[in-house]
């Protein structure tokens, strides 16, 4: 099994080994108490004397995710605690799972992402270029048909991350703002066929995505780092663990 690169949680387990996985045996992690996304672009505002607001992107963006955990029992506490300590700190990034974005909204969509038979791809309908707001997906089972209907689409709101055999360092995570299908398009765009869908995205795109991209939408990873090696945590008379998290997300 392969090493760790995921923050366990119920759904993840962590064996002795360091060897991490959702099937095989180990420790699970705890779910969270809380969770906090938070969405970090910086902008230079300035103002003019008539008044006039003028502003610019200028950095990269990035998520920021904060985790707060019930107390815990050494049993819930130890795995994520290891885990992290292996990690130092910002040396070494690894995946979370946001447990928000584990199902999505719409239980069509949610059917073709957990279909087997047929399974589904999502290729990119041509390159896309750094800096895009819009892309387009065809929606490809590997039998049969998809045609793109209300209640078996991606709703704005959700999460999706880049599988690009071109470039394997494009982890970044963006989140849906629209969703554009034939017959439901907006005043002035293109035509879509029946089988895709136009997504509106935020971020804009970070990297070129080559033809061959494909996206993931199911239980999407957003890839992080610890900004800060100094863990620790309280631990009360009832012999439970107090422990919070700051990460943020790994460009």
């Amino acid at each position: 099994m392969a090493l760790a690169n995921r923050l366990p949680d119920p759904y993840y387990k962590l064996d002795t080994s360091g060897a991490g996985s959702e099937t095989g045996s180990g420790d699970a992690g705890p779910g969270f108490a809380n969770v906090k996304l938070t969405s970090d672009q910086k902008m230079a505002v300035t103002r003019t004397n008539s008044q006039r607001v003028i502003a610019r992107a200028i950095a990269g963006h990035k998520w920021n995710i904060d985790i707060g955990y019930h107390p815990m029992t050494r049993s819930e506490f130890d795995p994520v605690y290891t885990f992290l300590l292996q990690q130092r700190g910002p040396l070494t990034p690894f995946f979370v799972s946001l447990p928000q974005y584990r199902t999505v909204k719409n239980s069509g969509w949610q059917t073709i992402l957990n279909s087997s038979s047929p399974s589904y791809t999502f290729p990119v309908t041509g390159s896309v270029a750094a800096g895009a707001t819009q892309l387009t997906i065809t929606v490809t089972p590997s039998s049969g048909s998809y045609t793109a209907a209300s209640t078996n689409i991606p709703k704005p709101g959700e999460l999706f991350t880049v599988n690009d055999s071109d470039n394997s360092n494009h982890t970044k995570a963006y989140m849906i703002t629209m969703v554009e299908r034939n017959g439901d398009l907006q005043a002035g765009s293109a035509a879509l066929n029946a089988n895709q869908l136009r997504l509106t995205v935020n971020p804009p795109i970070t990297k070129l995505i080559s033809a061959n991209g494909l996206l993931v939408f199911k239980e999407p990873l957003i890839k992080t780092i610890a900004p800060t090696a100094v863990r620790e945590y309280s631990l009360n008379t009832e012999n439970l663990y107090s422990f919070s998290l700051k990460l943020e997300e790994y460009l």
